[in-house]
């Protein structure tokens, strides 16, 4: 028996999956594409992935707006299946997208997105190995934003920063790095991959250990767990700034409209508002206090920081 049925409607899509019903604009070898990488459990998500990402770019591109910010060239770090890219596309002050991702299946269905979808503003879609990813074929200052959605955590914990400088270096002067959707190590409780309380803090073996204790790895032997591209580890908001380079960076995460008012019950839920949501007003008020950024604490980072000086270039 089929596990899935793909009905043709001529301009659209129904994926029949049981009792299940899922419409979409996505043709039949990009719908192929998404199962076949991600299995049949975690296609739905990729259906309307587009709109739920939405939430997490909307209050750049409002800040954008709103300081008359135009003809903007963006990089996309790790642009998965094109949700992002699909998004970006649709934003009037973009000029220019690039997007590239490590995953070969996952930069082949973005293309296919871009020539069917009509993505017009896309200039390049690349797949690069992990290690070049430290040397990007882009010019330095080349980009007015860079876009790293849910990307740090994934990075080789060791040496994260060779990565994360490499994206400011293509950044302009002036120019603003947004990372969101990104699992913060300093929040007690890890929600993005085991689910195990303070595991984020533990070195590879204790947490190893630990996961198994409660059942959490059953089929997940150890150089599986601590191969690149798991996310337990999560990333920190240190993580975030540039490391190995001379630069003046600002944090202007709240004037972006990334403040403490960006986690809501929409967003995060009931369960949120009235379990966490408490304890994170408390620590608002220290943050205040004591002049640190919330996002310290917060769930996830969403952060944003703009580039202003570069010392070792003289601009």
């Amino acid at each position: 028996m089929d596990q899935y049925k793909l009905e043709d409607k001529g301009d659209k899509r129904i994926l029949v999956i049981g009792n299940n019903r899922y419409e979409t604009n996505y043709s039949k070898k990009i719908i192929e594409l998404i199962i076949k990488r991600k299995g049949i459990d975690r296609i739905s998500g990729y259906l309307t992935h587009k709109e739920k990402r939405a939430y997490f770019i909307e209050p750049l591109f409002k800040y954008l707006k709103k300081n008359g910010h135009g003809n903007l060239r963006v990089l996309e770090v790790g642009c998965s299946a094109g949700q992002f890219t699909e998004l970006l596309n649709e934003q009037a002050s973009i000029s220019d997208i690039y997007s590239f991702d490590i995953d070969k299946t996952l930069a082949e269905i973005t293309e296919l997105k871009v020539k069917e979808l009509g993505l017009n503003r896309v200039k390049r879609i690349d797949c690069f190995s992990l290690s070049q990813t430290t040397n990007l074929p882009y010019e330095n200052n080349f980009f007015d934003i860079i876009i790293v959605s849910g990307v740090i955590e994934h990075l080789p914990f060791e040496n994260r920063y060779l990565y994360v400088d490499e994206y400011y270096r293509k950044l302009k002067i002036g120019g603003v790095i947004c990372f969101v959707n990104t699992p913060n190590r300093n929040y007690p409780f890890e929600s993005h991959s085991i689910g195990l309380p303070f595991i984020s803090k533990l070195g590879p073996q204790a947490a190893f250990i630990y996961a198994k204790l409660f059942g959490k790895l059953e089929k997940v032997d150890f150089p599986e767990f601590v191969r690149v591209g798991t996310g337990w580890r999560n990333a920190s908001y240190y993580e975030c700034l540039p490391r190995a380079l001379t630069l003046e960076v600002s944090d202007i995460s709240k004037e972006a409209g990334y403040g403490f008012e960006f986690f809501n019950e929409q967003k995060y839920g009931l369960k949120f508002s009235i379990f966490i949501l408490p304890f994170l007003k408390l620590l608002n008020l220290a943050a205040k206090m004591l002049n640190f950024p919330i996002s310290f604490f917060l769930p996830e980072l969403n952060i944003v920081f703009k580039k202003i000086k570069d010392y070792e270039s003289g601009l």
